[in-house]
């Protein structure tokens, strides 16, 4: 139960921007809203690892190059350490802020005066802040295990924009762990709850529906560069294994438009496209008050605009902590 609440407006700030440019820098887009009770305060921590180490012309792997450009992504490995704060503020309203923490490594092959060189960034930094609210409506009377669920929220330029390599060479502007830019997030989510099932401890527990869709506005960034809008929608639902144990399943699709590349040269038509995945995943009850979870997602279809890099599999892991302040 603490899992299912913990990650209210953790996609907010995790999956808007996967895959959201020619140069990787991406995301897991997950959705796990969930009912957070009056004077809960939840702490949490979460680590994110995705490879994008395959290139693909619209929805065909391919190669590096395939589309000569000024310069030929070749890797990008992201990992990211968000921590978070939740409060619920009543039984029905509650707020959220998330702090990333982003490590980047990138490579590409530069292409310049007829010569072919290697440029490589290692680097880590703060990411941007989102700091959002949800509002939340019973279906059945007060019975909380089916309801309606609104949400916004704002992402906010505290990330670091300017990190380079060993060189001096300043990285790209889409894979700096910030984007410089004030995004607006809304979205509405809806659980309703399929009845009760037997678990494998022959105990019963509830299996649920959860359905989805988010929207990201994004602002102006470093350079005028602006993201692509980005929709997400989600559908998923969660079988109890055991008392302490649930098995969580999620298909989720990412829907984004072109970028607007300002002044920073890079190219628009490998920005944006559609992106279905499937997300199995295993959360786990430690203590009365501590959980902790796991997600692996899959892509199951890609249809990236140009050329860009994508990732076999993308992993999430996660803990978090219940403090009852009204206790």
């Amino acid at each position: 139960m603490l899992l299912r609440s913990w990650v209210l407006m953790f996609m907010s700030v995790v999956f808007i921007r996967g895959a959201s440019a020619s140069c990787g820098s991406a995301t897991c887009p997950l959705n796990n809203t969930r009912y957070l009770g009056a004077g809960l305060l939840r702490m949490g921590y979460a680590y994110e690892y995705i490879n994008q180490d395959r290139i693909y012309v619209g929805t065909s792997r391919s190669f590096i190059g395939a589309i000569p450009e000024h310069h030929d992504e070749v890797q990008t490995i992201n990992q990211r350490n968000i921590l978070s704060l939740d409060y619920g503020i009543t039984g029905r309203m509650s707020l959220s802020v998330q702090i990333p923490f982003v490590h980047r490594e990138h490579s590409h092959i530069h292409h310049h005066m007829g010569e072919d060189l290697w440029e490589s960034w290692n680097f880590g930094g703060v990411g941007d802040v989102v700091a959002a609210g949800q509002y939340t409506l019973p279906i059945h009377s007060t019975d909380m295990t089916s309801y309606v669920t609104v949400l916004g929220g704002i992402k906010f330029p505290t990330g670091v924009t300017d990190m380079k390599n060993a060189e001096g060479e300043l990285a790209e502007v889409t894979i700096q762990p910030g984007t410089g830019s004030y995004d607006g997030i809304v979205g509405v989510n809806a659980r309703q709850s399929l009845g009760t099932v037997p678990t494998f401890s022959g105990l019963v527990g509830t299996m649920p529906v959860i359905v989805g869709i988010t929207y990201q506005v994004s602002g102006l960034g470093t350079d005028g560069y602006r993201f692509g809008n980005a929709l997400l929608a989600h559908v998923g639902t969660e079988y109890p294994l055991a008392r302490a144990a649930t098995f969580l399943f999620q298909i989720n699709g990412k829907f984004q438009g072109y970028a607007d590349v300002g002044s920073t040269g890079e190219p628009r038509e490998n920005t944006g496209g559609t992106w279905i995945f499937a997300s199995p995943g295993l959360s786990l009850m430690v203590t009365d008050v501590v959980s902790a979870y796991a997600f692996v997602q899959f892509p199951v279809y890609q249809n990236v605009h140009g050329i860009q890099q994508t990732s076999a599999v993308n992993m999430q892991f996660g803990i978090s902590t219940n403090v009852d302040l009204l206790d």
